[in-house]
């Protein structure tokens, strides 16, 4: 029952609670693709209301918008009156996999310093990026249109996901500071971002350059481990594909140099850890930089250093912890997930290739 559990756990952080005071409305905003964007009815407000737009993780290729609105950082949101929206959005990895475009390895259990420096996996992630972007400048579009419908302050939309849900939202303010096709087409005219929050985030630079802004940033809150294995702190360099991207560490140091408002939250020896734990556990850091920062004006450069005298804290203790389980029970629980996830892979590939 454990391994079943975890495995569900990797597939999608979370499920949805119903909750008597907290309302949930499901829109479609493209095609198929759909958000789910919860409010507290309870909660009086005389003004309109700030908005969070989550973006899930799961490599590209898996994961789901389900979140849980009665816990951690989103229960803290609607408490205090925002809106939170979780949304769908195309998963480009797993469509260059049933295309057969890309190796068995999975995106997200990878060392992307030996894996991604491959032109044809980096070239499925970076155009993974930009349709989970698209997705997302849509998603915002759709909740600018009906403002009114849940009281939205359309210039305080606020941004962020976990690992490829941080990757997307940083680059949706990177790609609309740079004036980029995807923002003119997709976002209203004049829009701008109120604030991005992530956990591992990751900017992609086409081209061995340096991070450049066109225009200044919206204020950027980061949570990221320094020995992140799968979503680089610092410089991962895709020589191979001609093409970079910019850890946390770079995006604070560029942040920095414009006198943009930001918080670099290091977690000290920590891997993909803090990707998913902060919207669980980091809720008042997140709140308070919500609060002063984006809603408040504040220009601050806050950085943060975590050190955990148990040891790192890495994925593995986290299951350990959080599952009840040994290592060696979580271990095989993850083979077992990945190796299911590489059977349905295959079929979806063959069923491709019969058509």
């Amino acid at each position: 029952m454990k391994k079943i559990l975890i495995a569900l756990a990797l597939v999608a952080m979370g499920c949805s609670t119903k909750a008597q005071d907290i309302v949930k409305e499901t829109v479609v905003f493209r095609d198929t693709l759909k958000m789910d964007v919860y409010t507290r009815a309870d909660v009086p407000t005389d003004s309109l209301r700030p908005a969070f737009i989550w973006s899930f993780g799961g490599g590209w290729e898996s994961g789901d918008r389900r979140i849980d609105p009665s816990k951690g950082v989103y229960k803290q949101m609607l408490d205090e009156g925002m809106v939170v929206v979780a949304i769908d959005y195309r998963l480009g990895v797993l469509e260059a996999r049933k295309s057969g475009a890309m190796a068995d390895a999975s995106i997200s259990e990878i060392d992307a310093d030996k894996q991604w420096n491959h032109p044809a996996v980096a070239g499925a992630i970076r155009r993974a990026i930009r349709l989970a972007v698209e997705d997302l400048y849509d998603a915002t579009s759709c909740l600018v249109s009906q403002a009114e419908r849940w009281q939205i302050d359309t210039s305080k939309i606020i941004i962020g996901g976990g690992s490829a849900g941080a990757i997307n939202s940083i680059n949706a303010e990177y790609l609309r500071c740079n004036g980029d096709e995807l923002a003119i087409k997709h976002l209203p005219v004049g829009f701008r971002y109120a604030g991005v929050v992530g956990g591992a985030c990751s900017v992609w630079v086409d081209g061995m350059g340096e991070l450049s802004w066109a225009s200044k940033p919206c204020p950027v809150a980061m949570f990221h481990g320094s020995a992140d294995p799968t979503v680089k702190y610092g410089w991962l360099d895709l020589d191979k594909a001609g093409s970079r991207m910019a850890g946390a560490s770079v995006i604070a140091e560029s942040l920095k140099e414009q006198q943009v408002p930001y918080l670099l939250y290091t977690g000290q020896g920590y891997d993909h850890v803090l990707s998913g734990i902060p919207f669980e556990s980091y809720g008042y850091e997140i709140l308070g930089f919500i609060h002063r920062v984006i809603l408040g004006g504040e220009k601050l450069a806050i950085e943060v250093g975590e050190t955990d005298y148990k040891g790192p804290k890495n994925l593995i203790r986290y299951w350990m912890e959080s599952m009840g389980m040994t290592e060696e029970q979580v271990r095989a629980a993850i083979a077992d997930a990945l190796a299911a996830q590489a059977a349905r892979t295959k079929g979806l590939e063959q069923m491709e290739h019969r058509k």
